[in-house]
């Protein structure tokens, strides 16, 4: 089968054309061909589509050389054989130094179909050599879901962008680091497909923010970073992260839904005073981190500050890791108090950290950062198992006390795992402990972040005879069609409300409001707390069935639990 030829032919004489062509059509090409012999016609050729040159030396002020140079300067690679009726060796090592591909003698054209396929096939392998060096390119330096460039890009570009600027000072640059809020919300909700095709949607935005000079990275997960280069004033950078604010304003399209999403920014500007460029995306990562924690601002610009702060957060993300194994996790139990008969009923396991150098911290110091760090399941895991040994060496020292009870905190990452029951059922083997003496909470807002998963959970849990309780009722934001449906037997009214009774009388037609709602829905009530006499009373009062708080008893450790226990008290 012949091989098809897009030939340019650069050819004074038209008999030496045509005997050209039929040596090629003797070889097996197919042959579509173009004569010139000037230089114009020569240019305007070489805007057409072109396999393969092949030119005398010597045309009427027009040479072999002069067309090399013009295709490079064009800078096109087509292959090019000299063919010439007479030329030197010297002008002919000039010519292939120059980006020929051969060179043949017009009295001996035997072999000029052997050498355009030669040159045709080197052409094909360094095409192709060029296209796996791009894929690997691709592949090792860009993002596969976005196409953005990745991490090790960008610390190469911004790298370069630092040594310019130690060399030129006026050379300014600003590095902006971006997180999307509620992403991982999104991912458990609606699926990794549907969060994949976000992260595209999110890059593809975000990248008609910057200007085609930038770099902009996925960093990793939900992190984006954006190398702001050859900035005119630093000021520029925060118009950049205003038209970013701008583009999360709308909301993105997944499968048919409407999902709203913010975004997190921190920014950092160069100075002479970094070191490395690595040091100004470890500021502005700090700086991004104190935007999501904090409630006003997405957006904030570094400070020396924050870098302290930063290392102070590092070395608790370090002592937090390695908690669990030197069992530095503490519990406290807090007595919860049938407001009825005024008897202890159970516990509060409440999870505390005996730091080594800081002591007994409590979880609001620690919970946020364990959570972020992934560490809550095993957390969760042993204090569950913690909870359910010493509830069981209490149960057999105060056989009377019935019912004795425990309850145990647990968050979404827990509640939105099917193993959960799994894990439930293995703590109830190991101890012993009747089922019904456990109880399970979970936060009001941690149910409505994924209603549907910790439903399923919760049914499973339920089928164990082991209760749930809805922990700060009344300070989120609580779908009542899924209040229904939840399989919760208690509801715990948040104690920001019980301590405003007596002094608030609108602190009083909520906590009312909330234990007339829980009655009709079958659900029981716990008031925590509870602090002053005048609290019990007006609980009593409103048909609370239990208490906990100050009134009662601090949280205890659990080597007071005992004595706790055998004092008998009750209110």
């Amino acid at each position: 089968m012949a091989m098809n030829l897009n030939l340019l032919l650069l050819e004074d004489s038209p008999n030496d054309a045509e005997l050209i062509l039929d040596v090629l059509q003797e070889a097996g090409f197919s042959v579509a061909s173009r004569r010139v012999d000037s230089q114009d016609e020569y240019l305007r050729a070489l805007d057409q589509p072109t396999d393969f040159i092949l030119s005398d030396f010597s045309m009427p002020q027009f040479t072999a050389r002069d067309a090399l140079r013009l295709m490079k300067e064009r800078g096109l690679d087509i292959p090019f054989i000299v063919v010439s009726g007479c030329i030197g060796e010297d002008m002919a090592v000039e010519c292939m130094k120059a980006g020929a591909s051969d060179y043949l003698l017009k009295d001996r054209l035997a072999r000029l179909g052997h050498s355009v396929s030669q040159a045709l096939e080197r052409k094909r392998l360094i095409e192709e050599k060029h296209q796996a060096e791009q894929r690997l390119f691709l592949e090792t330096f860009h993002d596969s879901l976005t196409g953005l460039p990745n991490r090790a890009l960008f610390l190469d570009r911004l790298d370069r962008v630092y040594q310019q600027s130690r060399r030129q000072p006026s050379h300014l640059f600003a590095l902006l680091y971006l997180n999307l809020d509620g992403f991982r919300v999104v991912r458990d909700s609606l699926g990794p497909a549907a969060a994949d095709r976000l992260l595209i949607e999110v890059s593809q935005r975000i990248l008609r923010r910057v200007r085609s000079a930038d770099t902009v990275a996925r960093m990793e997960g939900d992190e984006f970073a954006f190398l702001l280069d050859t900035l005119k004033a630093v000021g520029n950078a925060t118009r950049v992260a205003d038209r970013l604010r701008q583009e999360f304003s709308t909301p993105f399209t997944v499968e048919g839904r409407q999902v709203c999403l913010t975004a997190s920014m921190g920014l950092t500007c160069s100075n002479q005073e970094y070191e490395c460029g690595e040091h100004l995306l470890r500021d502005a990562t700090t700086a991004m981190h104190q935007a999501k924690a904090s409630v006003r601002t997405r957006f904030v610009i570094f400070d020396t500050a924050m870098h302290e702060q930063a290392m102070v957060r590092l070395k608790l993300e370090a002592d937090l890791r390695q908690a669990l194994e030197r069992q530095e996790f503490r519990l406290e139990y807090q007595p919860i108090v049938a407001l009825k008969s005024g008897h202890v009923t159970g516990f509060e396991a409440l999870l505390r950290w005996e730091h080594p150098e800081y002591g007994l911290t409590r979880p609001e110091v620690f919970l946020e950062v364990a959570t972020e760090l992934g560490l809550m399941t095993k957390i969760g895991e042993w204090s569950l198992l913690e909870a359910a040994k010493q509830l069981k060496l209490w149960q057999a020292e105060f056989p009377k006390i019935r019912p004795l009870t425990v309850s145990v905190n647990f968050s979404l990452n827990h509640l939105a795992n099917a193993d959960l029951a799994v894990l439930v059922n293995e703590v109830l083997l190991t101890t012993g402990v009747d089922p019904s003496s456990i109880k399970i909470e979970i936060t009001e807002s941690d149910i409505m972040q994924n209603p549907e998963a910790v439903t399923a959970v919760l049914k499973q849990i339920e089928s164990q005879k082991i209760q749930a309780c809805m922990d700060d009722f009344g300070t989120g934001y609580s779908s009542l069609s899924y209040l229904q449906q939840l399989p919760i037997t208690f509801l715990k009214i948040d104690q920001s409300f019980i301590r405003r009774l007596g002094a608030d009388d609108d602190a009083l037609a909520i906590v009312k409001t909330i234990i007339v709602l829980a009655h009709q829905l079958g659900r029981q009530v716990i008031a925590e707390g509870v602090e002053t006499t005048e609290h019990l009373t007006t609980l009593r009062l409103l048909g609370c069935e239990y208490g906990q708080g100050y009134l009662f008893a601090k949280p205890l450790p659990y080597a007071e639990v005992s004595s706790f226990l055998a004092s008998g008290r009750h209110w």
